[in-house]
């Protein structure tokens, strides 16, 4: 006889499933210290995938600081049923891991240290606030305390479901301050206005607003210009790799390339960090559907499996995006040759042959040289300023509310009203639409000598997005927000108490 799923009752199953502390066991590898509440009823194959993508691939016995980094895998476990009662619902088939990896010394370990990480299990993909949550159950410095999982359980169980709008949360000893917007893609989120007034404290968490900063991640990355061919892989719901040398770094570079595009939502698979054990099929790998992705990742062999995945398949290879320490100043602009004094192309240095990093050419748009500037001059400055995270955030918010704008233009001229007042958009026309970007132009500024080329990368670009998934995931939001908004139900935003 078939289990009925368990309905998990209380506050919490409707923020989070679990916490769990996991210990790297020299003799058998990972493995779980705690779960709690202990009666979660996760599978064995789902306590084995949170527990391998919880520690760092590569070992370094020189981390002293924690670190802090995210996972998501699909929920394997038939009886943990997710729900939330108000939108945003979370997702009914992701497991989304918050981590806080440590690393501390310890005689009497065969190592001479031990590792643990504590992990939040949510159904939401609040990845800031999970961090802010866990940092604040970690700051006392134990990570493993039954005690304190089972002080923010309690005081989580007393939350009322999550809702859009705000929430003022007590957490151990202190009130969060939790801010959902109507949808993950919102531009801007948890960044202050260009003139906060002084009493604009910095004090309340976006949900989905991302973690880790360009501030840090630029430091690694090839050149300045790449932002601009990783900004066009991701609008085109394109594949990227990112790899780094922690899990942090690759789940900070892979949420923060996210942000670049919204209000755009990517269609393809994220996946923040991923290991070797992870479940390629979610990726289309090993039988699975071919899809689109951006995942991170620090194994190189990991990365050796995938591209020749692709290769095999006869699939577009994935964009790589390798971040390390390469010294010196970062480039404004690639060098072609491997061999230049300067250049950041390398060559990933792999057992059994290594692979090239294929130097990417951007396609359609141009770079903004007032942008390059601001951003070579912040980044000489080196970890002085905090400066470097809005100018490219913000430079790329309008650069897509400008890209979009053709399009809302367009529907808002040529959409079919029913006759029941329904606005719906099945009737768009791909050839129409060019033709009106063609009749009243874009902000946008693309590439070319000539006007000529620059309108043929200005309809390549459009065409090549509005065949792609993220055209539909787009409009699915557009729709969704309108539906949402005329019924009234985004108007309710205002701030609200979440205790019973």
């Amino acid at each position: 006889m078939d289990r009925e799923p368990v309905i998990p009752t209380g506050g919490f199953q409707h923020w989070a499933v679990a916490f769990i502390v996991c210990n790297f066991n020299v003799d058998v590898g990972p493995e779980i210290e705690i779960l709690y509440p202990p009666d979660v009823p996760f599978t064995t194959a789902d306590l084995s995938a949170i527990c391998f993508n919880s520690f760092p691939e590569q070992q370094n016995t020189e981390t002293a600081e924690d670190l802090a980094f995210n996972f998501a895998i699909t929920n394997n476990s038939p009886d943990v049923k997710l729900s939330s009662p108000n939108a945003p619902h979370g997702s009914a088939d992701t497991f989304y891991g918050t981590c806080v990896f440590r690393q501390e010394f310890d005689h009497s370990m065969k190592r001479g240290f031990n590792q643990r990480t504590l992990v939040m299990i949510s159904h939401h993909n609040f990845p800031s606030f999970h961090s802010r949550l866990l940092q604040k159950m970690t700051e006392t410095g134990v990570i493993s305390d039954p005690v304190t999982l089972q002080a923010a359980y309690n005081q989580m169980f007393a939350w009322r479901p999550p809702k859009v709008g705000r929430h003022e949360l007590p957490f151990l000893g202190s009130i969060v301050t939790l801010d959902i917007a109507p949808h993950r893609s919102f531009p801007l989120q948890g960044l202050p206005g260009p003139t906060p007034l002084i009493s604009d404290s910095r004090s309340s968490i976006y949900a989905y607003e991302p973690i880790g900063s360009w501030d840090n991640i630029m430091h690694f990355m090839p050149c300045i210009t790449d932002l601009y061919v990783l900004y066009e892989k991701l609008v085109l719901c394109e594949s990227i790799i990112v790899v780094a040398k922690s899990p942090q770094l690759a789940s900070e570079a892979v949420s923060s390339l996210l942000d670049l595009i919204c209000p755009v939502p990517y269609a393809g698979v994220v996946k923040p960090y991923m290991t070797m054990q992870a479940d390629f099929k979610s990726i289309g790998i090993d039988g699975g559907t071919p899809q689109s992705f951006i995942i991170g990742i620090t194994n190189p062999f990991l990365l050796k499996r995938i591209i020749a995945a692709a290769e095999i398949s006869h699939r577009m290879r994935p964009h790589i995006l390798y971040l390390q320490e390469f010294g010196g100043p970062v480039p404004t602009r690639r060098h072609h040759s491997i061999h230049h004094k300067s250049s950041r192309n390398v060559l990933l240095d792999l057992p059994g042959g290594g692979i090239e990093v294929h130097t990417p050419s951007k396609r359609f748009l141009k770079s903004d040289p007032t942008v390059l500037s601001q951003v070579e001059a912040m980044l000489k400055l080196g970890d002085q300023t905090r400066e470097l995270g809005p100018i490219i955030r913000r430079h790329f918010a309008e650069l897509t509310a400008q890209f979009v704008a053709p399009i809302n233009r367009y529907l808002a001229t040529s959409n079919v009203v029913t006759p029941g007042g329904n606005n719906r958009y099945a009737s768009f026309s791909i050839p129409e639409f060019l033709s009106s970007v063609s009749k009243y132009g874009t902000s946008v500024k693309f590439r070319g000598q000539g006007p000529i080329q620059r309108h043929r990368a200005r309809d390549g670009l459009y065409e090549s997005f509005c065949n792609s998934p993220n055209f539909y995931s787009w409009l699915e939001m557009k729709v969704s927000l309108e539906t949402a908004a005329s019924a009234g139900m985004l108007s309710g935003s205002a701030t609200s108490s979440t205790t019973t």
